[in-house]
């Protein structure tokens, strides 16, 4: 779980899911923004800057 250390203890401020409905975005306090999709029947994340 250390991948999701950028966020713990973070205030989650917006939910958005996109156009396509494939893909969930959450933003985070201090300009943190995670991804979740799934590819390939497994769910995936990253973060952007």
């Amino acid at each position: 779980m250390e991948k999701f250390d950028a966020i713990k203890m973070s205030e989650l401020v917006k939910v958005e899911d996109s156009d396509a409905n494939d893909e969930l975005t959450l933003f985070f306090q201090e300009n943190k923004t995670l991804k979740i999709k799934i590819v390939d029947g497994k769910l995936v994340s990253e973060f952007v800057n």
